[in-house]
């Protein structure tokens, strides 16, 4: 994938474990900083009854996002979970890049590497984790919240691989690394993060 010429926007890639509290600190993050706003990605999953088209995603039917794929619309896609597939549209980013916009995304950590090695100077990734002094630690921590969530065994356990092998050791590769050991502490944290990065990057660190 050929890198993009710098452009003045900035993506935030909130990444990390399920479990871990990305969408929790990402909605506080837009409620925080107004400038910032989702990057709606694509995906056939059903769309929830607090969302809305376009907005935390773009809802399309599997025969849809094969025609995305087929006609190069997306800049990377993958099957995250069986049945539900989730890829990141390239005019979106684009376009809002080179608008000057701030996006925030929760992505999965091999869109989060694309969409990175696509736009080496606008993407800045943080990854959201949990307390633990290694990766076992983590772990048991990511699986007593999934299971106060009442998450399904079946989902937990693939999750929890999926922690292990791909997410808690991309951690090593971010630019920040928040631990949401306290929610509230966690969101000061990155929103931090954000203002300041937009504040050196296209100077709205101080938009509200």
């Amino acid at each position: 994938m050929t890198p993009r010429e710098n452009q003045p926007g900035v993506v935030f890639v909130m990444i990390g474990p399920g479990g871990a509290g990305k969408n929790a600190i990402m909605k506080a993050i837009m409620a925080d900083v107004p400038a910032v706003r989702q990057l709606a990605t694509a995906t056939t999953r059903p769309m929830r009854a607090d969302e809305r088209q376009g907005r935390e995603h773009l809802f399309v039917s599997e025969t849809r996002f094969r025609e995305m794929i087929q006609n190069d619309e997306l800049l990377e896609h993958q099957e995250v979970t069986p049945g539900k597939y989730y890829g990141i549209p390239r005019r979106t980013v684009d376009d809002s890049l080179a608008a000057g916009a701030a996006l925030i995304a929760d992505i999965e950590v091999l869109g989060a590497m694309r969409l990175a090695a696509a736009y080496p100077d606008n993407v800045v990734q943080i990854f959201i984790t949990v307390p633990g002094g290694d990766i076992a630690e983590q772990l048991s921590v990511l699986a007593e919240r999934m299971r106060g969530r009442a998450d399904g065994a079946t989902d937990i356990e693939q999750r929890l691989e999926r922690a292990r092998r791909l997410e808690l050791p991309y951690q090593r590769r971010c630019d920040y690394i928040v631990v949401n050991d306290d929610l509230a502490r966690a969101i000061r944290h990155t929103s931090t993060i954000v203002r300041q990065e937009m504040k050196q990057r296209i100077g709205q660190g101080e938009r509200t």
